[in-house]
């Protein structure tokens, strides 16, 4: 099973790259698999194709082939182990030797087998030779490469830490949770997270053909050529392309078990840059954001 793992920090603009990816033949993308458990199986939030998750036929297939229907499968027990393996004080058991990390990844009882059972499930009833997961979190994806028999690509996707700090601070409705908003962060804690978890997935991918990282500026100025290279690096072609110019795609729907609002946007989409924080984040936010993630900011070419 290959699985395009698309690694960073929230906010990040990985949704969009998940829809687009997914309309090529040969993928599928399904969002951010890790909270399938939580957001899907307990509070049965509503897939990216317009179903709530229990009524999803495609998730009801994947959950029925892999466990035997969604009785089959303790979701709490998952989101408990996925809680005990993942948390940023495990980072450097994951990213110390890779002896170390089997060892740790084994150690998580029978997370790696319903891990292995899940995917091959999607695998098998989407047709798919290659499964996007977008759930960005760097520890998880981590552990996902030590399942046997899953081969992992991690796409390292980065943006500007105030352009995702303002998005942070900003307050969306959530489409599948009535009445509710998507989590806030001020702009210390967002720039601190996306500090470990951006040095987390350099980190785990340092020296690896399997990683390659990817600016979310870079690919909203030329998405075209970016996908087609993505496509390429994980062994497929663009073919449908979905752009129908070189800023704009047609999507179709898809089963984003979870993930940014945009996962529900189908039809002719205009890919442009949202740089509102360039005017509207305060001043004071900005250098905030600014010192904390200075070392990285000046890696990844965000200043000047």
């Amino acid at each position: 099973m290959k699985v395009l793992y698309v690694a960073g920090s929230g906010r990040s603009g990985s949704t969009i790259l998940d829809n687009i990816l997914g309309q090529l033949d040969g993928v599928v993308a399904v969002g951010e698999v890790r909270f399938l458990w939580e957001r899907g199986m307990v509070e049965d939030r509503t897939c990216g194709c317009g179903a709530a998750f229990s009524a999803c036929p495609f998730w009801t297939a994947v959950l029925e082939r892999a466990f035997g229907g969604s009785a089959g499968v303790d979701p709490r027990r998952m989101m408990a182990l996925l809680a005990r393996g993942t948390r940023a004080r495990h980072v450097p058991r994951l990213v110390g030797s890779p002896t170390r990390r089997r060892r740790f990844v084994a150690g998580l009882d029978e997370l790696p087998a319903t891990l292995h059972a899940l995917y091959e499930a999607i695998a098998a009833e989407s047709g798919a030779e290659v499964i996007v997961d977008s759930s960005k979190l760097p520890t998880y994806g981590a552990v996902l490469g030590e399942v046997p028999g899953i081969e992992v690509s991690t796409l390292h996707l980065l943006r500007d830490p105030r352009a995702a700090g303002y998005s942070w601070l900003r307050r969306k409705p959530l489409p599948d949770k009535p009445g509710a908003v998507m989590q806030r962060q001020g702009p210390l804690h967002s720039a601190a997270l996306w500090t470990l978890w951006n040095a987390t997935a350099e980190a785990l991918g340092r020296g690896s053909a399997s990683y390659r990282r990817l600016r979310y500026e870079d690919l909203i100025a030329e998405p075209e050529p970016q996908v087609r290279a993505i496509a390429a690096w994980v062994g497929q072609e663009l073919r449908p392309s979905p752009f129908v110019a070189p800023d704009r795609v047609r999507l179709a729907p898809a089963h984003g078990v979870a993930g940014n609002p945009s996962r529900f946007t189908t039809g002719e989409v205009t890919l442009r840059e949202d740089d509102a924080w360039r005017t509207e984040l305060r001043r004071a936010d900005r250098w905030r954001i600014d010192a904390v993630t200075w070392p990285l900011l000046v890696r990844h070419g965000y200043v000047g």
